[in-house]
């Protein structure tokens, strides 16, 4: 790296360059470095490594706080802290109302404000959009920022927490699946019983119309009924009395 070769001022000018330079959002490499950190025991030094801090972990606020102990910002170097501020506030919440930024970003004038946060879209430190109706930022997600040691144990809490949420999401698709497939099981074992019922019904009314047909078990006979039987004598019996009517008549008429 660079600034590992660079001593004295031409490290105090790098770190310059570096804070003013438009890309360059994450500086705890640069502030790991030996020679920088041999800065840091000198006076002049010790203000401009404690700039480069509040770049790193800091804040335009915190930057006011302690103005009067540290460099005074180029233009350059206040556009970026304050981009940087907005990215601090993203990771903190998803709606960020935009009289919170204007006070955080000591901004007076909306459109100069949606100017800073188009440019932190366009540098890929943010992603959201701007809700005019509702005057404020949301946030979908947000670049990282370089993080201290007393920063660590609440990284470590946050990601067991969504390890949590996100285990307990699959036993909840797991448990989702088993009850689909479950499902599925008892819906194709109905469906077959279903089918089996439906085909044994045709065969049962297949074999009663082959029961009904000449030739079938009945013999192609069909049951005579009593009443079949009474209405046979009754016609016999009138066919034979007119018979024998019609006989006499004749006689009868014969003999006069």
């Amino acid at each position: 790296m660079l600034a590992q070769k660079q001593q004295g001022e031409a490290c105090k000018a790098l770190i310059r360059d570096v804070l003013d330079h438009s890309g360059i959002y994450v500086f705890g490499e640069l502030l790991d470095c030996p020679s920088v950190q041999a800065l840091d025991s000198t006076p002049d030094g010790h203000k401009l490594v404690n700039l480069l801090r509040i770049f790193a972990y800091g804040t335009y606020p915190d930057y006011k706080m302690k103005r009067d102990d540290l460099p005074e910002l180029t233009p350059a170097q206040l556009r970026k802290l304050q981009l940087l501020t907005v990215v601090s506030l993203a990771t903190k919440a998803k709606h960020i109302k935009f009289s919170t930024l204007e006070d955080a970003l000591d901004i007076s004038d909306t459109r100069e404000l949606q100017d800073l946060i188009i440019k932190g879209v366009y540098q890929n430190l943010i992603v959201g959009k701007m809700d005019q109706l509702n005057q404020c930022l949301l946030v979908e997600s947000c670049a990282c920022r370089d993080c201290r040691d007393e920063d660590i144990d609440y990284i470590i809490e946050t990601l067991s927490s969504w390890h949590s949420s996100a285990q307990s999401m699959l036993n909840s698709l797991d448990d989702m699946v088993k009850h689909s497939h479950d499902s599925f099981e008892k819906h194709k074992a109905s469906r077959e019983e279903l089918d089996k019922l439906i085909q044994s019904t045709r065969d049962s009314i297949k074999e009663g119309d082959a029961g009904g047909k000449p030739g079938g078990e009945s013999g192609g006979g069909c049951t005579r009924m009593p009443v079949d039987d009474a209405d046979e004598e009754s016609k016999r019996a009138k066919s034979t009395r007119g018979r024998w009517m019609g006989a006499a008549g004749t006689s009868l008429y014969g003999k006069y």
